[in-house]
């Protein structure tokens, strides 16, 4: 498993929703989530990427809900992922 950076924008209509950014390929999106999905370093799990561009060293990611224009994928930079530390630890 894999995760993504995300920056905190802001809260949800829900108190236990957070709005988040993610940095893509064509600027950042911005997305609704839970908030108890967030991880304390600011990213949240993601599975892992759908595809990869290695002349651009991006990502095909899923990501764990739909953005504001729709996109439930998205390409993001190598820099925005970080291995899932739980998974080393098992």
């Amino acid at each position: 498993m894999m995760r993504l950076k995300v920056e905190r924008q802001g809260e949800g209509l829900h108190p236990n929703e957070a709005v988040v950014a993610v940095n893509t390929k064509d600027g950042p999106v911005m997305m609704v989530v839970d908030a108890t999905i967030i991880f304390p370093d600011d990213t949240v799990v993601i599975g892992w990427p759908v595809a990869r561009d290695q002349n651009a060293a991006q990502y095909l990611v899923e990501l764990p809900r739909e953005t504001e224009n729709g996109a439930w994928r998205v390409w993001v930079p190598e820099k925005e992922l970080r291995d899932d530390d739980e998974r080393k630890r098992a």
